[in-house]
C-alpha cells in the first residue's frame, strides 16, 4: 500500500514539476520571444538598416496606427503584425493599433490627438502670437503708406518747377502714381493680413490647431509683396532725386522721402525674414495624415519630427498581397516604409538633396523617371532642390527650405551630354552646358560642399581638351578616364558585338582597412552601370590625410577595355548596334586595360570635413535601373539592388548620417551568392582533395589502435 502512495505521490509531483516548467517557459517565451531566424534571406528577422537605425533610440519610440481593422485585409494584416512584432521585440518601439470601428477606438483616437497637440502646444501658442505681432507692424506700414507716404508724394508734386519741360512733366506723372500706388500697396497689404487669421484658428474636429506654417507662409508672402512695391516707389524716387533740373527744393524733399520710406521698407523685409525662420512644429508635419479619418504616425521619445506612414504601406490591398508573389516581398516592403519613417524622425536635421544640371528648364519634379527616387526621398524626410545653373547663379529654393542654414545640404550632380548640339529653342549646345556646371560644382568644391558627382563619357576629353569636372576631382586627388568608357565584347552565333554597360558586384576589393559605410551597405549586391567610365588617384600629394575608398570596381579581362573610338557607339541608337559593320576593337595604343575604379568615395578632413562620392556614370540611380523587378522562385526582386543602395548610402554618408547606413531589407529578398575569394577557393579545393582520403585514414588509424 506504501509502495503504491509512494508512486502515486512522485507521479503527482513529476506531472506538477512538468506543468509548472511548461507554463514557466511560456511565460519567459512571451516575455522575451526569442525567434532563431535560419533563411539565407533573413526572411524573419530585421534588416541591418532596420537594426542600425532602432540601435540608435535611447527610448523607445511610439507608432500609432489608427484604421478600421475591419476593412483591413486579413493577409495584409497579419504580415504588417509580423513585422511590427520583429520592431517591438527590439524594445524600442511601442505599438498602439486602435481600431476606429468601434466607438472606443474612436474616443483613443481623440485622446491620441490630444497628446500630439499637447507636445507642442507652447510652440504653436508662441508662433501664434509672433505672427499677430508681425501682422499689427505690417499693419502699421500699410497705414503709413495709405497716408504718410501718399501725402508726401502729393506734396513733392508741389515743389516741382513751373513750366512744361519734359523732365518736369514727367516728373509730375511719376510722382501722381506713385502716389496712387502707395495708397494701394497699403490697402492691399492691409486687406492682406486678415488672411493670416484663418489658419489661426483651424480645428481637428473640436481640438484647436492653429496651422502657423500656413500662416507664417501667408502673411510672409504678403509682406514681401509689400515691401517690393515700397522698392519700387524708392527708387523711383532716388531716381528723381538725381535730376538736377528738378530744383534743390525738390530732390532735397524727395530725398528725405525715400529714406524715410527705406526705413519701412526694411521694416516689412526683417518681418518677413523673421517668419521664414519660424521652425515647422512637429504635429504640422502629420496634420494632412491627422485630418484623415485614419492615420499612422511615428512619434519619436524625444524632438518633433513626427512622421506620417501612409496607411496603404502598412495595409495594401489584398489584391496587392495576393499579386505580390510572395507574403515576404510584401513584408519587406512594410519593413522598409516603417525603417525609412523612423530613421526620419532619428535626423533632426535630414539632410537637403539639391539636383543640379544645366538644362535650360526645370525638369526634376516633373518627369517620371524620377517619380520613385522623389517618393522615396520625401518618404524618408530629405527635401528635394532643383537647381539649373543655366537660369540661377544659387538655388534658390534652398533658403526657403532652409532659412537658418543649419541642415547638410547634398548637392547631386547630373551631367549633360557633351556630344550634342544645341537643340531646338535652345542656346547652349553640350560642351557649353558642362562647362557651366563644371564651374557650378568648382566653386561648390571650392566652399567646402558635399557632392555626389556622376559622369558621362566626355566628348572633351576625346579631343584632348581639359574635362569640366577634373578641377572638382583634382581638388580631391582624382583623375577620370572619361575619353574612355569601357566596353567589353561577346560573340553570339558567330557575331561579334559590344556592351556598353556594366553590372558589378562589389566584393573582396572594397573591403579596405578606412571601411566606410557605403561600401558595407552595397556589398554582394549588384550595381548596373550605363557607360562606366573609370577614375584614377595618382597624385598622392597634398591628399595624405583625404580618406579615399573605391565603391566599386571592375576587374581586369581579356573582354573588357577603355575604348577611345567610342563617339560612334554613343550616337548608334542600343537596338541598332548590331547593326554596325566593324564595332571598336581593343587597340593597345589608344586603349587601356584594367581593373578599373568606377566609384569612389574621399573625405577630406577639416571642420567640418568635406566629402565626395564620384560615380563613373549617368543615370545609375534613375527609376529605370531601381525599381524594374522580376520573378525568381515565386518571389519578385530588383535585379540590381546596389543601385538604390548606392544611391541612399551616398546620400546619407554625404550627409553626415553615417550612423543609419547599412543594408535594406528590399536588398536582400533573395539570397545572392558572392565570389568567392581566391585563397578560399584554393582551400577548398585541397580540403576535398585531400582532407577527405586523410580523414578516412586517420579514422582506420583510430580504429585499429582501439579495436586492434
Amino acid at each position: 500500500m506504501m509502495r503504491r502512495l509512494s508512486f502515486w505521490f512522485w507521479t503527482l509531483i513529476g506531472l506538477v514539476a512538468v506543468l509548472a516548467s511548461i507554463a514557466l517557459a511560456n511565460v519567459v517565451a512571451g516575455r522575451f520571444a526569442p525567434r532563431f531566424d535560419v533563411t539565407t534571406s533573413g526572411e524573419h528577422r530585421l534588416s541591418p538598416r532596420a537594426q542600425a537605425v532602432m540601435s540608435r533610440f535611447v527610448s523607445p519610440a511610439r507608432l500609432i496606427v489608427a484604421a478600421d481593422l475591419q476593412r483591413v485585409s486579413p493577409e495584409a494584416f497579419r504580415d504588417t503584425k509580423d513585422v511590427l512584432d520583429r520592431f517591438t521585440q527590439t524594445g524600442k518601439l511601442e505599438v498602439a493599433l486602435i481600431d476606429l470601428g468601434s466607438p472606443a477606438g474612436q474616443g483613443q483616437y481623440q485622446d491620441i490627438l490630444a497628446s500630439l497637440i499637447a507636445r507642442d502646444q507652447s510652440e504653436l501658442q508662441q508662433q501664434s502670437a509672433a505672427i499677430r505681432a508681425a501682422a499689427g507692424s505690417a499693419g502699421e506700414v500699410a497705414a503709413w503708406a495709405q497716408t504718410a507716404l501718399s501725402r508726401s508724394l502729393d506734396e513733392l508734386r508741389t515743389l516741382l518747377p513751373s513750366g512744361n519741360a519734359p523732365a518736369i512733366q514727367q516728373a509730375r506723372s511719376a510722382l501722381e502714381q506713385r502716389a496712387a500706388a502707395a495708397r494701394i500697396a497699403g490697402r492691399d497689404l492691409a486687406a492682406a493680413l486678415g488672411k493670416a487669421e484663418e489658419p489661426l484658428t483651424a480645428r481637428i474636429g473640436e481640438l484647436e490647431l492653429p496651422a502657423t506654417d500656413r500662416a507664417a507662409e501667408i502673411l510672409r508672402r504678403e509682406i514681401r509683396t509689400g515691401a517690393d512695391q515700397l522698392g519700387q516707389i524708392i527708387g523711383e524716387l532716388r531716381r528723381l532725386a538725381k535730376d538736377g533740373e528738378l530744383g534743390d527744393a525738390f530732390q532735397g524733399r524727395a530725398t528725405l522721402t525715400a529714406d524715410q520710406a527705406a526705413v519701412q521698407r526694411d521694416k516689412l523685409a526683417v518681418l518677413a525674414d523673421g517668419l521664414s525662420r519660424f521652425p515647422r512644429p512637429g504635429v504640422l508635419r502629420v496634420v494632412t495624415a491627422l485630418r484623415q479619418t485614419a492615420a499612422a504616425i511615428v512619434v519619436p521619445p524625444t524632438g518633433n519630427r513626427l512622421t506620417a506612414v501612409p496607411l496603404d504601406e502598412l495595409f495594401p490591398a489584398r489584391e496587392i498581397v495576393i499579386a505580390s508573389g510572395a507574403r515576404a516581398d510584401n513584408r519587406r516592403r512594410v519593413e522598409e516604409f516603417l525603417t525609412a519613417s523612423l530613421a526620419s524622425t532619428l535626423l533632426e536635421k535630414p539632410p537637403i538633396a539639391v539636383f543640379m544640371h544645366a538644362e535650360e528648364r526645370p525638369y526634376i519634379t516633373e518627369v517620371p523617371f524620377l517619380a520613385r527616387l522623389r517618393d522615396n526621398l520625401l518618404t524618408k524626410g530629405i527635401d528635394i532642390v532643383e537647381w539649373s545653373v543655366l537660369l540661377e547663379a544659387e538655388p534658390g529654393g534652398l533658403a526657403r527650405i532652409d532659412s537658418a542654414h543649419d541642415r547638410p545640404v547634398v548637392y547631386i550632380a547630373l551631367p549633360p551630354d557633351s556630344t550634342t548640339a544645341a537643340r531646338p529653342g535652345e542656346q547652349r549646345g553640350g560642351i557649353e552646358r558642362a562647362q557651366r556646371l563644371g564651374a557650378a560644382l568648382e566653386k561648390l568644391a571650392g566652399e567646402n560642399k558635399n557632392i555626389l558627382l556622376s559622369l558621362n563619357p566626355s566628348i572633351q576629353r576625346t579631343y584632348g581638351d581639359v574635362d569640366p569636372f577634373s578641377p572638382v576631382l583634382a581638388r580631391f586627388g582624382l583623375q577620370s578616364d572619361s575619353g574612355r568608357p569601357l566596353f567589353s565584347e561577346r560573340f553570339e552565333q558567330g557575331k561579334r558585338e559590344v556592351e556598353t554597360d556594366r553590372t558589378v558586384v562589389p566584393g573582396a576589393r572594397e573591403q579596405s582597412t578606412v571601411g566606410n559605410p557605403i561600401a558595407g551597405a552595397i556589398r554582394g549586391l549588384p550595381t548596373f552601370l550605363p557607360w562606366p567610365v573609370s577614375f584614377q588617384h595618382p597624385d598622392t600629394k597634398g591628399h595624405e590625410t583625404d580618406r579615399l575608398e573605391s565603391l566599386l570596381q571592375v576587374a581586369a579581362d581579356d573582354s573588357v577595355w577603355a575604348e577611345s573610338n567610342w563617339l560612334l557607339v554613343w550616337q548608334t541608337p542600343r537596338s541598332q548596334r548590331s547593326s554596325l559593320a566593324s564595332p571598336p576593337k581593343f587597340d593597345a595604343s589608344k586603349d587601356g586595360r584594367g581593373p578599373w575604379d568606377v566609384a569612389i568615395a574621399v573625405e577630406r578632413p577639416g571642420t567640418p570635413a568635406q566629402r565626395l562620392v564620384v560615380v563613373g556614370s549617368n543615370g545609375w540611380f534613375f527609376d529605370a535601373f531601381t525599381q524594374p523587378t522580376q520573378q525568381v522562385d515565386g518571389r519578385i526582386i530588383t535585379p540590381f539592388p546596389g543601385n538604390q543602395e548606392l544611391f541612399d548610402s551616398s546620400l546619407y554618408w554625404l550627409g553626415f548620417a553615417d550612423e543609419i547606413i547599412a543594408q535594406s531589407p528590399q536588398a536582400s529578398s533573395v539570397p545572392l551568392i558572392g565570389a568567392i575569394n581566391p585563397d578560399r577557393l584554393l582551400a577548398l579545393r585541397l580540403l576535398i582533395i585531400l582532407g577527405m582520403p586523410l580523414a578516412v585514414l586517420a579514422l582506420g588509424v583510430i580504429h585499429r589502435a582501439v579495436f586492434g
